[in-house]
């Protein structure tokens, strides 16, 4: 048996078709609606097993649905020191869950976003893989090796997030790169596209993180 995978849809927009989302979440571990989240999931016709957070982003008879289908729930005081997408990541951690997936992270608030995203590197920290899914877009994190298939054509981007992230090459992309050094305040990492079937990135030291765009 492979790592217990999850899904953690958060208050954001989703951008696919419901078909899309449905297609990966079929071979999912558990899925978790963080607050907002989980009507996210009500609209693609996927029943959460665990609502979680707040619920400043659900009214009473909504959360009643989703009682009502057995869900389990979750609450927690609106003033708390976590947003309700860390939450659900807690939970994760918890329960030993070594891949996560977050839908729903991006469109809003810049500020949600932002911490949305950074929410790769807590799970990172605990030695959980975690990515933002879009049918058309995918985040993540490298800290060793990345090996991406059949994405050819797409655009792909890198950002530092150490200071100084060492030993950086890509093959199977426009603008490769062999043994590079990338600065957290220089831009050399956006934009690139692959070209390949098959591409690969490595990094010897620190840490990265990658958006991968479907045009």
């Amino acid at each position: 048996m492979g790592e217990k995978k999850a899904v953690i849809a958060l208050n954001g927009f989703l951008t696919g078709k419901k078909e899309d989302y449905q297609k990966y979440i079929r071979d999912i571990d558990l899925v978790i609606g963080a607050d907002g989240g989980a009507l996210l999931l009500k609209k693609i016709n996927v029943i959460p097993d665990l609502v979680i957070g707040d619920f400043d982003s659900l009214t009473e008879s909504e959360l009643n649905f989703f009682k009502k289908q057995g869900v389990t729930i979750r609450k927690y005081p609106v003033e708390k020191d976590e947003t309700d997408g860390e939450l659900a990541l807690n939970y994760c951690i918890e329960k030993g869950y070594g891949i996560v997936y977050f839908i729903g992270a991006l469109g809003g608030r810049v500020d949600q976003q932002l911490a949305n995203i950074f929410l790769l590197e807590m799970a990172n920290r605990y030695g959980v893989k975690a990515i933002v899914k879009e049918p058309d877009e995918e985040i993540g994190l490298i800290n060793d090796r990345l090996l991406i298939r059949d994405k050819q054509g797409a655009r792909f981007s890198i950002l530092p997030l150490d200071d100084r992230v060492s030993g950086v090459s890509l093959k199977g992309f426009k603008y490769p790169l062999k043994n590079a050094i990338l600065n957290r305040y220089k831009t050399r990492g956006i934009s690139n596209k692959i070209v390949e079937n098959k591409a690969t990135v490595k990094v010897e030291k620190g840490l990265l993180m990658y958006i991968i765009s479907e045009e």
